[in-house]
């Protein structure tokens, strides 16, 4: 909510940039991976799963249809997989049998001549199909490995397998479809077989691989093979990020993004008379920690972080009621700490600490505060309750009608959303984040040349501000004025070196080289020098490290992509960037897997050539 609203997600607005590093990496098999990341940032499949014991056994009933539309194999074609005719069926049998199930020995083998063994095992796969229809799996099982005994043959894994499926033993489907492949690499039924066994054993990565073979097969048009495969993966990713997130120590994002944060409050140095002379020690932590985070540095962010806990322990907050004489400061020092932890992504503590604040001494702030909180959580009408709260303290508190316009802009009012910013602007005149947000909303409405006005007027009166020419060259960029865009971002990251305060970051920087990267690959030396500048900058940018990462992908650096894929997923505020970011990991670690199939690779050029790539 705090700072500006930069509507459309990084993978979304950068979507032709990623597919073609995809398809220009190191197998076009990356080409779905990156469109399935698209796919789910738009709105993609919704993740249901069809991974049922009927859907794994469908391979083999599906193809016994198709059968039935045909004439009916002479009996003893051991290659079919179809039903098995009338003759088969009553004739007496080839193979010996004990209680229902056939019983062939070691020794009933060795007397068979290559012909004989031929057609004991068609018998035996046709009495299996039977058995299979009736639903009898077990029985069909022992009919299928009898068959198996005679002649290794891939259709009598697949056959088998089916049975497996159905009774839900994906272990031993995994194991029949394995030796089919092993035989018939492009058999795609038990490829698609193998990979709902791995997806309901949760082996996503196998499932995945198995996946992508067979859009290679299908020549990349095989598209509800391309939904399961964007329902793996996100599952895939989402089990990933879920496990990294049960060891997550919360930490301080990107400077850019505290700066935003704290740059659209009004500053505060001396709240409730603390000052550099107080004499207690909580004072003085909350006096400091204010000083540093007035400072907007990187440094001063972490320096504040302590301080701010500091203060809160030395005020005894545990002990405080409203009516003790540090209540006041106390209930400071709390909004700052739930402030922090809010950036942090940690709502829950954020949340505790500022209820606290409204206990001991509630200011504007304090609701404000919550307010985010509750936006966050997509609480909207507890957050309106919480800046009505804020207008009772003081209508005339500018943070209130900022926040409250960034609240409309957010659900689509921008006719509110511009009320409540020109109120902000008028009440703070120095929050500058208020001038680029109605600059915005003119240029969203429609009125392209006001806005342009506008950040011309607001770059007059904020001359040494990095923001302003960095938003505006976003509008230019939007506009396709690509050489105008560049030009102001530019300008925003040579003031940005000027200013001792962190601002706007390496935000220049990327939205630089995001578009230059879709201008085409002459771009791409200059743009990997920007984002390696950019992820220098701010270590902590996820948006600098998720593109360079795309670079890195482009140039079949791939172990460097992965990092830098991975790095941009522990960073990312939200559980949807984190999923995003590690499915882009994730898939180009398939890429090195499939690169080394050599099987893999001839089929992929195959694919390629037919498609003309």
């Amino acid at each position: 909510m705090s700072g500006v609203d930069r509507s459309g997600s990084f993978f979304a607005r950068n979507k032709v940039a990623i597919s073609v590093a995809a398809v220009a990496g190191i197998s076009a098999g990356a080409y779905l991976y990156y469109n399935a990341v698209q796919n789910q940032q738009a709105g993609g499949s919704d993740g249901s799963s069809n991974g049922n014991s009927s859907s794994a056994a469908s391979g083999s009933t599906n193809e016994s249809s198709k059968k039935k539309k045909s004439k009916k194999k002479k009996n003893g074609s051991a290659g079919t997989e179809g039903e098995v005719s009338a003759k088969s069926s009553s004739a007496a049998k080839l193979y010996p049998v004990a209680n229902g199930v056939p019983a062939i020995t070691e020794e009933d083998i060795a007397k068979l001549s290559e012909k004989e063994k031929d057609e004991w095992a068609a018998a035996l796969k046709e009495d299996g199909n039977q058995k299979f229809k009736a639903n009898e799996y077990k029985e069909a099982i022992e009919y299928y490995s009898a068959a198996l005994q005679l002649k290794i043959d891939p259709v009598f894994f697949s056959n088998r397998s089916a049975c497996y499926a159905a009774l839900n033993d994906h272990e031993n489907v995994i194991k029949d479809t394995t030796e089919a492949i092993k035989l018939k690499p492009d058999y795609t039924k038990c490829v698609l077989r193998r990979a709902t066994s791995y997806e309901i054993l949760e082996n996503y990565t196998d499932a995945m691989y198995d996946l992508t073979a067979l859009t290679i097969y299908g020549g990349f048009n095989n598209k509800s093979v391309e939904q399961l495969l964007e329902r793996v993966l996100k599952k895939h990713s989402i089990k990933i990020v879920e496990e990294n997130l049960k060891n997550r120590i919360p930490e301080l994002p990107s400077a850019a993004t505290i700066c935003s944060f704290f740059g659209a409050f009004v500053e505060e140095s001396t709240p409730e008379g603390i000052s550099e002379d107080s004499e207690e020690q909580a004072d003085k932590f909350l006096f400091e920690a204010l000083k540093n985070l007035n400072a907007a540095t990187p440094e001063g962010y972490e320096a504040a972080d302590t301080l701010i806990n500091q203060a809160v322990t030395a005020y005894d907050v545990e002990e405080l009621t409203k009516e003790s004489a540090n209540a006041g400061k106390a209930a400071i020092a709390l909004e700052y700490s739930a402030a922090i932890k809010f950036l942090k992504n940690d709502p829950s503590s954020a949340t505790i600490d500022i209820e606290r604040a409204i206990a001991l001494k509630p200011r504007p702030r304090s609701y404000v505060f919550r307010a985010l909180i509750n936006v966050d959580r997509s609480s909207f009408t507890d957050a309106n309750n919480d800046f009505e709260a804020a207008k009772k303290l003081d209508e005339n508190f500018p943070d209130i009608y900022y926040h409250l316009g960034q609240l409309y802009y957010l659900t689509g009012d921008l006719v509110q959303a511009e009320q409540n910013f020109n109120k902000a602007r008028d009440l703070n005149p120095e929050n500058v984040y208020a001038y680029v947000q109605l600059a915005c909303i003119k240029y969203k409405s429609g009125s392209p040349q006001e806005a342009e006005d506008m950040f011309t007027a607001a770059k007059l009166k904020f001359p040494t501000s990095p923001v302003i020419p960095n938003y505006y060259g976003e509008i230019l960029a939007d506009k396709k004025d690509i050489e105008a865009a560049c030009k102001q971002f530019d300008t925003a990251s040579r003031l940005q070196k000027a200013v001792s305060s962190f601002s706007v970051g390496a935000l220049p920087l990327i939205n630089k080289a995001s578009i230059l990267s879709r201008e085409g690959y002459e771009h791409f030396e200059e743009v990997e020098k920007l984002l390696t500048e950019a992820c220098e900058l701010d270590p902590k940018s996820e948006l600098a490290r998720i593109s360079l990462a795309q670079i890195k992908l482009q140039n079949e650096e791939v172990d460097e992509a992965i990092v830098l894929f991975e790095e941009s997923s522990t960073l990312a505020r939200t559980i949807e960037e984190k999923v995003q970011a590690t499915s882009f990991a994730e898939a180009t670690k398939m890429q090195k897997r499939l690169k080394n199939d050599p099987f893999m690779t001839a089929k992929i050029q195959e694919a390629m050539a037919q498609r003309g790539m």
